[in-house]
C-alpha cells in the first residue's frame, strides 16, 4: 500500500529556498513550505551562499538535483512521518560525478540518527547506521557505476530486518534493531539526481498510523485546552529604526513599565564579526518614541552576531543608563533622554585565541557587554567588554581598567558569586576567572562556548552547576570546580535553557537546540543528563526562551512565531500554544512580563513592526503567584543561556 510518492512535478524549476548563514542562529527565516512535505535538514559553515538543491528538467520530467560537491556536511532532504515503522522506500538515483555518494534514508529521527543506503561513484554500495556520534557500516558490496542512467535503490525495514536492493536485485539483508521508526529522506555529497521517490507499507501499518494520529490529536488537543490562548495586546510600527534580535528592555522613565531600545549597527571588515552601534531608538509600549541617538538605516538592522549595548543602573542612583560600544568608545547615556554622560576608549586588541584576525583594527568595536560585581559593592556596577572570540576586559563603573583575560572566550560570559566572598566569579568560555582576573580553572573542550548557565540544577544538591552549550563539543555540565559531571553530543549545540518545564521530574531541566551542521535538534534532559525527549523542529531559529504562560509551575518554551514551526512547547516538546494566522511578524521572538501580572507576554517583531501577545484570560486567582527568577534584563545577549528558577509569592489582591 503506497503512503507516499513524489516525482517532483509539483516543484517549480529552480533552486530550493535556503539560507546557510549565521543569521538563522537567532532569527526565524520562515521560508515557504516545500511540496510533499520535503525539508532541507542540514547546513554547514563552509557552504556559504551556494544552495545545494534545485529542480531541473531531465528528458521531459522534473527531477531533484543536488549540485554541489560538499567535503564537509551532508546535504539531505527529509519527508514523511516520524512514526513510520515498517515500510519500503524506493528512489531512482543518478550519480553525476565519480566523487558523489548518494542514496535513500529510512527511519530518520533527525539528521544525526537514521539508516541510509548509498551508492558512490567509486563502485561501492553501503548500508549505514547512525546514532549521533555512533556510525556503523552494516553491509557493503561492489557495483559498476553507470553515470548515464538512473538506478533504483530500494531499502525495506521490517522490524529489525533491513533488506537492500539495487535495480531489483537483492544486495544484502541485515538485522539491526537500533532504530524502530522515522521519516524517509535523500542524501548526496555531490552532483546527483533523483527522479522518483515512493514509500509503501502494509494495511496493518496504515491502521496503526491512523490510530496513532488520532491518539496524538486527542492528547495534543487536551494539552492545549489547559493553556490560555494568545491574544494581541500591542501593535507597534518601527519604520526605519526597526532591528533584528537586538532589542533591550528597561524602565527608562521610572514609571514602573518597561520601555524598549532598538539597535542598528555599522559593519567593519568582513561584516559579521566586527559591528558597532550606529543608531539607538527608545520607545514605550504604546509605540511613542522617547529619543533617538544616531541616524537610522534599515540596511543596518540584522546581523548574525552580538551587539554591545545594555540597559542598567550603572551608578546605583535608581535611574537607568544605556551602556554601549560605538565608534571605538564605551559610551554611557542617560536612559531617559539618550544624552551622553561620559565615555572611554574601547580596549586595544589583545592576543588572538581563534582564527579570527581581531587585531586588524587599532581598537575593538566591542562584541558584547556583561555586568558583574567584581568590586564587592553588592551591586553589579562593574562591566566586562568582550571582543568576538579572544579577549575580555574588566572595568569599574567609571570605566577604569581592572584586568584583562586572553583566551577562548566563547560568545558570552556568565557571572555568579561561587565562593561566597561577596564578589562575582566570571565563567568565560571554558575558564573560570576570579573577581580580580585570576584564572581558577579551565576545562579542555573543542570549539567555542555558545551559552553558559550557572544554576542550582539539582536534584541531589542545592549547589550550583555550570551547564555549557559547547558547539561541536555538545552539552556539558560540570561542578564549580570544573569537574565534568555529564556530557552529551547531539551536534553543534547552540542554545541552552535551564528551567522547570516538567513538574513530574525532580530538579530543573536542561533544554538544548543545535544549529551548525546538523541543526534544529531539540533535546530535553533531566538534571542527571538523562534524555527525556528529543525532536527535530526544522527551521525557526534557535530561540528557547522559558515562558511562564499559565502562571503556575511547569513553564513552556518559546521557539518562534512561525505558524508552521513555532509556538510554545511543553515539557514533552509538543506545541501546546500556537499563534493565530493574523499576519504577525515572525523574524524574532522573545518572552518577558510586560503587563505586571507575573505571566510572560510574547514579543514578535521584524524590521517594520513589533507585536505583543498576552493571555486571553486572567491569571489563576487561588494560591500563590508563580513568579520565576530570570536572568536580569541588564545582561541580555543573543548568546546567553536562559535560566528560570521556580519561585512563588503571596498573591496581592
Amino acid at each position: 500500500m503506497r503512503v507516499f510518492q513524489d516525482n517532483f512535478s509539483r516543484f517549480s524549476i529552480g533552486a530550493l529556498p535556503f539560507d546557510y548563514s549565521a543569521v538563522g542562529e537567532y532569527h526565524c527565516l520562515d521560508v515557504p513550505a516545500l511540496p510533499a512535505g520535503w525539508v532541507e535538514t542540514t547546513n554547514h559553515t563552509t557552504w556559504g551562499e551556494l544552495g545545494n538543491w534545485q529542480v531541473v528538467e531531465d528528458r521531459g520530467r522534473r527531477v531533484m538535483q543536488q549540485v554541489r560537491l560538499r567535503e564537509q556536511g551532508l546535504p539531505m532532504l527529509s519527508a514523511g512521518d516520524f512514526r513510520w515503522q515498517n515500510l519500503v522506500v524506493e528512489a531512482d538515483v543518478r550519480l553525476l560525478s565519480p566523487k558523489t555518494e548518494a542514496g535513500v534514508i529510512t527511519r530518520y529521527l533527525n539528521n544525526r540518527t537514521h539508516y541510509s543506503l548509498r551508492l558512490d561513484g567509486q563502485g561501492a554500495i553501503r548500508l549505514l547506521s547512525r546514532q549521533h556520534e555512533e556510525k556503523h557500516v552494516l553491509a557493503q558490496a561492489q557495483w559498476r557505476p553507470d553515470f548515464d542512467r538512473y538506478h533504483t535503490l530500494r531499502l525495506a525495514a521490517d522490524g529489525a530486518r533491513l533488506n537492500a536492493s539495487l535495480d531489483d536485485k537483492p544486495i544484502f539483508a541485515v538485522d539491526n534493531a537500533a532504530l524502530a521508526q522515522g521519516r524517509i529522506g535523500l542524501l548526496a555529497t555531490g552532483p546527483a539526481r533523483f527522479s522518483r521517490v515512493e514509500v509503501e507499507t502494509d494495511p496493518e501499518e496504515v491502521t496503526r498510523l491512523e490510530a496513532a494520529d488520532q491518539a496524538t490529536f486527542e492528547q495534543t488537543a487536551e494539552a492545549r485546552s489547559r493553556h490560555p490562548q494568545p491574544v494581541l495586546w500591542r501593535k507597534i510600527a518601527t519604520p526605519e529604526f526597526g532591528a533584528g534580535r537586538h532589542l533591550r528592555f528597561g524602565d527608562l522613565d521610572g514609571d514602573g513599565r518597561l520601555e524598549i531600545v532598538l539597535a542598528q549597527h555599522t559593519e567593519m571588515l568582513n561584516g559579521g564579526d566586527f559591528p558597532f552601534l550606529s543608531c539607538l531608538t527608545a520607545i514605550d509600549l504604546d509605540g511613542n518614541m522617547l529619543w533617538q541617538w544616531g541616524e537610522p538605516n534599515r540596511n543596518h538592522a540584522i546581523i548574525p552576531c552580538d551587539l554591545a549595548f545594555q540597559i542598567h543602573d550603572l551608578d546605583g542612583d535608581g535611574r537607568l543608563e544605556i551602556i554601549c560600544c560605538r565608534n571605538f568608545e564605551i559610551c554611557v547615556l542617560d536612559g531617559m533622554t539618550g544624552e551622553p554622560k561620559f565615555s572611554a576608549p574601547t580596549p586595544e586588541p589583545g592576543p588572538m585565541a581563534t582564527w579570527l584576525p581581531e587585531d586588524d583594527l587599532f581598537r575593538i568595536p566591542g562584541d558584547s557587554i556583561c555586568f558583574a560585581d567584581l568590586s564587592g559593592l553588592r551591586r553589579r556596577s562593574d562591566l566586562l567588554v568582550k571582543d568576538r572570540y579572544s579577549n575580555l576586559t574588566a572595568y569599574d563603573g567609571q570605566l577604569n581598567l581592572l584586568w584583562r583575560f586572553h583566551g577562548n572566550t566563547g560568545h558570552y560570559p556568565a557571572v555568579a558569586d561561587l565562593d561566597g566572598d561577596g564578589r562575582d566569579e566570571v565563567m568565560i568560555g571554558y575558564t573560570l576567572v576570579d573577581h580580580d582576573g585570576t584564572l581558577l580553572w579551565s576545562i579542555d573542550i573543542e570549539d567555542h562556548q555558545d551559552a553558559i548557565a550557572i544554576a542550582p540544577i539539582g536534584p541531589d544538591t542545592e549547589e550550583p552547576r555550570i551547564a555549557l552549550a559547547c558547539g561541536d563539543g555538545g552539552t556539558v555540565v560540570c561542578d564549580t570546580k570544573g569537574k565534568i559531571l555529564w556530557r552529551d553530543r547531539t551536534g553543534h549545540v547552540q542554545r541552552l535553557t535551564v528551567a522547570k518545564v516538567r513538574s513530574d521530574v525532580p530538579g530543573l531541566q536542561i533544554v538544548t537546540k543545535t544549529f551548525w551542521g546538523n541543526p534544529d535538534i531539540i533535546s530535553l534532559y533531566d538534571a542527571r543528563g538523562k534524555t527525556l525527549e528529543s525532536i527535530e523542529l526544522s527551521g525557526g531559529g534557535a530561540v528557547l526562551s522559558p515562558v511562564n504562560w499559565r502562571g503556575d509551575e511547569a513553564e513552556l518554551l518559546l521557539t518562534s512565531g512561525s505558524l508552521r514551526l513555532g509556538g510554545l512547547l511543553d515539557g514533552h516538546l509538543r506545541a501546546v500554544v500556537t499563534f493565530p494566522d493574523d499576519g504577525h511578524p515572525t523574524l524574532c521572538a522573545e518572552a518577558l512580563d510586560l503587563t505586571g501580572d507575573a505571566r510572560d507576554e510574547i514579543v514578535l517583531w521584524d524590521l517594520d513592526r513589533l507585536w505583543i501577545y498576552t493571555q486571553d484570560g486572567p491569571p489563576p486567582r487561588e494560591g500563590r503567584t508563580y513568579r520565576p527568577r530570570r536572568q536580569p534584563n541588564y545582561n541580555m545577549s543573543d548568546y546567553r543561556a536562559e535560566i528560570s528558577l521556580p519561585e512563588s509569592e503571596g498573591r496581592s489582591e
